[in-house]
C-alpha cells in the first residue's frame, strides 16, 4: 500500500499519523509523511491514498477537492469541534468560529473515510460522512519498559483545556498534600499551580513528543497519576479517549480517573486505578494508595500489564486495514 500523510506535528498528530503509519511503513508499506503545512499538491497528487489530520481551514479545501481526481483521501480527527466550549480557551477562539467548522465539516464530506478514536466521536462525524472508522489510540510497547524512580508524587500531566478538569481535584489535593507531608505533586504541560495553591507542587513543562519521544513519556514518573475529567464537558468529553489513562498506566502507574466514558473503557476499576465516582471519592482514595505502598505496586504492575496490549506494534493492521478498504 503507498500512503501519503499530512498532520500538524502537535501530540495528536503523533498519535494520529506519525506512530501508526510508522509502524505500516516497517511492515513493506510505502509511507511517507510530512507537515500539512510543507504539502505540494502536485506531490501528493502521484500517491493512491491521502491521509490529512484536521484540515481547518478554507484555503486548504480547494487542494483537497482536487486531490479527488487522482486519489482516495482519508479525514483524521481526533476531538469535537464542534462542541469546544469557551473554557477551553485555546481552542474556543479558533473551533467556535463558524467558518473554521464549516471548514472542517467539508473536508470530512469530501473524504473517502473520516477516522476518528472514539465512538462517541464517530456519531459527530457521521453527520458529515457516513464512512466513519474508530481506530482506537495506541502507543510504543517499549514505554512499558522504562525504567521509573519511585518519589512519593501524585502527578498530572495535560495541555490548557483543562481548567475545570483540575478544579476537580485542587481542593481533595491539597487536604491530601497536607495530610501527607512526604508526599508533592507535579504538573507536566500547563502550569495549574494557580488553581491547586499549594508550596509542594512543582511544574514541568511539555518535552515536545514529536521531537524527544522517548524523554516525553520519561518524563511521567510519578506514583499516583489523576486523570479528572468535567462531568459537565457534555459530548466534547465523551469524545475524547483514554490516552492520559493509557500513558500513566504504560509507565506502571496507578490513575485516579473520573468514572466518565473515556476512562470507564480502560481503566479495571479496583485493579488498574479506581474510577472516581463522588467528589470525595479523590481524598479518600489518594489516601489509600499513598498508605499502602503494596497496592501502589501491585496496581500499578497490573496497569503496566494491561497498557501492553495496547501497544502500536499489535494493532497497526487495524489501520492499514481501514485503508486498504479505500482502496478496495
Amino acid at each position: 500500500m503507498r500512503v501519503f500523510a499530512m498532520h500538524d506535528g502537535g501530540g495528536c498528530g503523533y498519535y494520529r499519523i506519525t506512530l501508526p503509519l510508522t509502524e505500516m511503513a516497517r511492515h513493506g508499506h510505502d509511507v511517507k509523511i510530512v507537515l500539512g503545512k510543507d504539502v505540494r499538491v502536485s506531490d501528493a497528487a502521484t500517491w493512491p491514498l491521502i491521509i490529512a489530520e484536521r484540515i481547518d481551514k478554507y484555503d486548504a479545501l480547494s487542494p483537497w477537492r482536487r486531490l479527488r481526481a487522482t486519489s482516495k483521501l482519508i479525514y483524521e480527527i481526533d476531538d469535537d469541534i464542534f462542541n469546544v466550549g469557551p473554557v477551553n480557551w485555546q481552542a474556543y477562539g479558533t473551533y467556535s468560529q463558524r467558518d473554521t467548522q464549516d471548514a472542517v465539516a467539508h473536508a470530512a464530506e469530501v473524504a473517502d473515510l473520516v477516522t476518528v478514536t472514539t465512538e462517541p466521536l464517530a456519531e459527530v462525524m457521521r453527520a458529515w460522512n457516513d464512512n466513519v472508522a474508530v481506530l482506537p489510540n495506541y502507543l510504543p510497547g517499549y514505554v512499558c519498559d522504562l525504567p521509573r524512580e519511585p518519589g512519593l508524587t501524585v502527578g498530572w500531566a495535560g495541555g490548557a483545556s483543562h481548567a475545570l478538569d483540575i478544579a476537580i481535584v485542587a481542593a481533595p489535593v491539597r487536604r491530601f498534600l497536607d495530610r501527607n507531608p512526604d508526599w508533592s505533586m507535579r504538573l507536566m504541560g500547563t502550569d495549574y499551580r494557580p488553581t491547586i495553591r499549594h508550596e509542594r507542587v512543582t511544574f514541568t513543562p511539555w518535552v515536545k513528543i514529536t521531537d524527544e519521544t522517548r524523554a516525553f513519556y520519561q518524563r511521567i514518573d510519578w506514583d499516583i497519576g489523576l486523570a479528572p475529567l468535567d462531568p459537565g464537558g457534555g459530548v466534547f468529553n465523551r469524545s475524547k479517549s483514554y490516552i492520559k489513562a493509557l500513558e500513566y498506566a504504560a509507565r506502571g502507574i496507578p490513575v485516579l480517573a473520573t468514572d466518565a466514558e473515556p476512562y470507564r473503557d480502560f481503566v479495571v476499576d479496583g485493579v488498574t486505578g479506581f474510577l472516581i465516582r463522588y467528589d470525595h471519592d479523590w481524598l479518600k482514595r489518594l489516601d489509600e494508595l499513598a498508605n499502602d505502598g503494596k497496592l501502589r505496586a501491585e496496581m500499578g504492575a497490573a496497569a503496566r500489564e494491561h497498557a501492553r496490549k495496547f501497544a502500536i506494534e499489535d494493532h497497526w493492521q487495524e489501520w492499514a486495514d481501514a485503508y486498504g478498504k479505500v482502496l478496495a
